[in-house]
């Protein structure tokens, strides 16, 4: 599927993909070999991603040590190592 790319550096995410894409209002973007990998942001803040977790008893702290370990990974994965 190709997009349109404005004199401003800003695509619009196509009617076709919307649906798969969610409800988001941000997203992650980074470059992989060459393609822009676009990820919906699905949780607004840090505050309400403690909200929904803390009944459950996990606290910010432990939230942040697992996206940490997520992000070495991601980052170990991307290098090649």
């Amino acid at each position: 599927m190709l997009i349109r790319i404005s004199p401003q550096w800003q695509i619009t995410i196509p009617t076709a993909l919307r649906g798969a894409f969610g409800r988001a209002s941000q997203a992650e973007v980074r470059m992989e070999r060459g393609v822009m990998m676009v990820r919906p942001v699905i949780a607004p803040s840090a505050d309400w991603v403690e909200s929904q977790f803390a009944p459950q008893g996990i606290t910010k702290e432990v939230l942040w040590e697992a996206m940490r370990v997520i992000e070495g990974r991601r980052r170990k994965a991307e290098s090649g190592s």
